[in-house]
């Protein structure tokens, strides 16, 4: 299968559509088709904490309001120096996110601006069905690899050369951490 292929079956089913039956935990079904975004702020540092994050609107018109609040969020993340990136979607009325950053002060630096607002609102109003998050420290950091476009030598992207070991042929650039 091609990329596209794998995106014309995503978009195949509504969103939220669930696949398989619902033998799941609670009679749900284990699987949900749904979209994703990921936005890179071009910070090339690996990550220090992570946060998870999902939320559940109660309807569509949460849902929305949610999505506001995301792009809000998004672009103080942005601004972020120590932001380094974020996989967030929706699956039904499910929002999710995963973000990157180098530290906890980053991360409390971004989610003191507009955050805070969509948390007032959480916290005072009749807004979402649920919320779960968290932030998380590696145990271990494994290393980035990099292949050789010339000789195929898969070899470390976390030295500092930046040509490969073997053939002297330049490696490909390094991508970000997440």
């Amino acid at each position: 299968m091609q990329p596209a292929d794998f995106v014309a079956l995503a978009m195949a089913q509504p969103m939220g559509h669930p696949i398989g039956p619902a033998d799941g935990p609670h009679g749900q079904a284990q699987a949900h088709y749904g979209y994703s975004m990921r936005v890179h702020s071009g910070n090339p540092n690996p990550p220090g904490v992570i946060a998870l994050t999902w939320i559940a609107g109660k309807d569509e018109g949460e849902r929305a309001r949610i999505r506001e609040h995301s792009k809000q969020n998004l672009a103080d993340f942005l601004a972020e120096p120590g932001f380094i990136s974020i996989v967030t979607g929706f699956l039904g009325l499910r929002g999710f996110t995963v973000t990157a950053w180098e530290d906890e002060a980053a991360m409390s630096r971004a989610l003191g601006k507009h955050h805070s607002q969509a948390m007032r609102e959480l916290f005072g109003e009749d807004f979402v069905a649920s919320v779960w998050t968290s932030v998380w420290t590696a145990e271990r950091m494994n290393r980035l690899w990099l292949r050789c476009g010339a000789c195929g030598l898969l070899q470390s992207g976390n030295d500092d050369h930046d040509v490969c070991t073997r053939c002297g042929e330049p490696l490909p650039s390094r991508p970000g951490y997440w």
